[in-house]
This record gives structure tokens, sequence and C-alpha cells, in this order.
């Protein structure tokens, strides 16, 4: 007997399209803006992730030979699919695009956006995202970071950070090149900070985020002690 199931709600379906990498364009800029104003529509994205996140921890990447595309191209646009419909060749082209995107999908879901939720109250009229991901030499250390700018509020999510005596403070570079302290983050999981007023014209896309690695404060330092462990450009979309 087969079990019956509840079929998705319209924002499940959005948010496993999103985790899945099944998005592009307009539609997961939409998509993305839902996230950070949308706190249902966020639990429902991170509800997918951890159903999906499992799957990618048992399989190693791999990355298909060229000839794989080029023949799956050379089939799509060959005389053999001329009797085909139109639907099952936009279907195996949907699958060729989700199969590459959900490859990178660790990387992707790394980013974040800034964005006012105000955006979403005039669909007609869109707003700018910027995304921001930060990575370094540290195998596995991955730091996404969303602002409002509605609010001032910045979220830091940190995935893979080492055990060490110092903590991971947050820095923003504009173009004259001086880091600013935005102060000390957590370890691990989700920090969250009001970015001070002096530095909240700093987040455009000239500036980039650094991280480096501290000793303990309550404060933010001056300026950084060592080399920056990971960095990423805030990039406007």
């Amino acid at each position: 007997m087969v079990e019956e199931t509840e079929p998705l709600t319209d924002d499940e379906a959005l948010a496993a399209e999103l985790v899945l990498g099944l998005l592009d364009g307009d539609d997961k800029a939409v998509a993305l803006r839902k996230q950070l104003a949308d706190p249902a529509f966020a639990k429902a994205v991170d509800d997918w992730n951890r159903r999906v996140d499992p799957l990618f921890q048992e399989f190693q990447e791999a990355e298909p030979a060229p000839a794989v595309w080029a023949g799956i191209e050379r089939r799509l646009d060959s005389e053999s699919l001329s009797g085909a419909s139109d639907g099952i060749v936009v279907q195996m082209k949907r699958w060729r695009t989700g199969a590459i995107v959900s490859g990178a999908l660790a990387a992707c879901l790394a980013l974040a956006i800034i964005v006012s939720p105000a955006s979403l109250m005039s669909p007609s009229e869109p707003q700018s995202v910027a995304v921001a991901q930060l990575t370094g030499d540290i195998e596995g250390l991955v730091l996404a970071v969303s602002y409002n700018p509605e609010t001032a509020e910045m979220r830091v999510d940190v995935n893979g950070m080492p055990e060490t005596e110092t903590e991971p403070e947050l820095w923003i570079v504009d173009n004259d090149g001086v880091p600013r302290s935005l102060g000390q983050i957590g370890r691990q999981g989700i920090s969250e900070m009001t970015v001070p007023r002096d530095h909240r014209e700093l987040l455009n896309s000239a500036a980039t985020l650094e991280l480096s690695m501290e000793p303990p404060s309550d404060v933010p330092h001056a300026k950084p002690t060592g080399e920056p462990v990971a960095t990423g450009k805030i990039t406007i979309i």
C-alpha cells in the first residue's frame, strides 16, 4: 500500500527549487529576497538544506568529461529528435542545467544577500541584490554574510572554523585598502550584529570583507594582527 503524502505548498516547492539549484535569473533573485525577508520561507529553505545535505556527503565530487555534455548537446540538436515533442526537449535541457547547478550547490548555498525586505512589496520594481562569500586557504571554511540596510543588521553564517586560541574577527575593506573592524563573531553557526553607522556606506560592490584571527576582545581591534584567513568580494546583481 502506498502511503499518501500532503502536496507541497507553493513556498515549500520554491524553497526546494532554490536549494536544488533549479532557479536562475530573476526567479532566483526573488527567492533569495524572500529568504531574507520571510522567516517562514527561510525556515523552509533550512529544512530542505537539512534533507539534501546528507545526500551530498555520501558522494565524492566528480566533473563529467567535456565529451559527455557535448554528446548530449549533439543529440538534443540532431534530427533524431525531430519527432520528439518540444516538451521532452525542454525537460532534457532542464535536466542538464539542474545537474550542472547541483554540482556547485555547496558554493551556491554559501552566497548571502544584501537587500531591503521592502523589495518584496513592489515586484514590478526589482531592487539590487548583493551576494558575498568568504573563503580562504582553510579547507572547508566558508562564511555567508547578509546585510539588511533597512535595519543595519548583519548576519554571518560560519561553517568549518577550526579550533584555535584566537577568535574570528570580521573586517570591511574599502577602496582605500584600510581594514575596519565589524567585530568578533562566533566560531560556528550564525552571528548577528549591528553595523556601526560610519561603516554602513562602505557595504557596496567596491568593498571586500575579510576574516582574521585575533586575540579575544570585548571591543573591535584597531587593525588586524595578521593576514586574513578568508576574503570575499561584495557583488551587486
